[in-house]
């Protein structure tokens, strides 16, 4: 019996509870739990109505119990009575038995072709599932699977646009290294004492404000206390900053207007200021935007 205690799942456990207690209140089944697979496992890692914590940090193999089944054959299994069912393995007898579970269903989470985890439901009392849990958990898994894909998209949008503000920073950077180089060598060739004076003035103002500061940001940032933005915040803030409104923000990472909202509240607390001016002002001081 392996475990995969203190490790983080690389998945959304705000979902998977909204899913858990949605299944108990449709089906009043006293047990739902599930997780998703990671490395190769099915990691037990969401419950809501267990008694113990037995199952917590479980690790599943593929055919194995009822859950690994349900995952490795990318459908519902079901067993009226868990202590007599000789359909699957009795890898997991002891936290299964000493929870109480009798009857228990589990269904896969499938998100495109891949199975992202299992959720399962249970019933303590007499033996039998009956298909209204059957089919109570399907949706349950089709539903969470729906939410994953969604966040996916999130992230995959989010990605998106912080890899293109980092070429943009970059292409910026590089553009102000040509301009410092291209002053410094004009100051060089004039003789005009007047001209020298406002190249260098301008060239003190460079360093200062952008191409010394860019240089030395990294170094600067792990000295000050730079607050620290998500990276869907920052993809929030760095569109903002350009005037965009919190629709046409909402319509491109594919998200609510109320949820672009929420992500700026957290921002202006993050940053400490009032406004989103103040934020863009705020976050740019610290190096977090260009």
């Amino acid at each position: 019996m392996v475990r995969l205690d203190g490790e983080t799942p690389p998945d959304i456990p705000h979902l998977w509870g909204q899913e858990l207690r949605s299944l108990r209140e449709a089906t009043g089944a006293p047990i739902a739990f599930g997780g998703p697979v990671v490395d190769g496992r099915l990691c037990l890692a969401h419950f809501d109505g267990t008694r113990t914590r037995l199952l917590s940090g479980l690790a599943v193999s593929p055919g194995a119990g009822v859950g690994g089944r349900a995952w490795g054959e990318r459908r519902v299994v079901g067993v009226d009575d868990y202590r007599i069912a000789d359909d699957i393995s009795h890898d997991y007898d002891f936290p299964v038995l000493t929870e109480g579970i009798r009857a228990t269903v589990a269904a896969p989470v499938l998100v495109g072709t891949t199975v992202r985890g299992v959720i399962y439901s249970a019933v303590r009392e007499s033996p039998g599932l009956g298909d209204r849990l059957k089919t109570a958990t399907t949706v349950a898994a089709r539903v969470l699977a729906r939410k994953l894909a969604v966040e996916d998209e999130i992230e995959r949008r989010v990605a998106a646009h912080v890899e293109s503000v980092d070429r943009l920073h970059a292409s910026a950077l590089e553009r102000l290294r040509k301009v410092h180089s291209g002053l410094h060598a004009l100051r060089q060739s004039t003789v005009d004492g007047v001209v020298r004076e406002r190249i260098s003035d301008l060239l003190e103002e460079l360093s200062g404000e952008a191409a010394g500061n860019a240089a030395g940001k990294a170094a600067g940032n792990a000295a000050e206390n730079v607050p620290a933005l998500r990276a869907r915040e920052l993809a929030v803030l760095s569109m903002v900053a350009t005037g965009r409104t919190y629709a046409s923000v909402a319509a491109e990472l594919g998200i609510a207007p109320m949820t672009v909202k929420s992500y700026m509240r957290d921002i202006l607390v993050r940053l400490d200021v009032h406004s989103r001016h103040e934020a863009v002002v705020a976050a740019r001081r610290h190096g977090l935007l260009p």
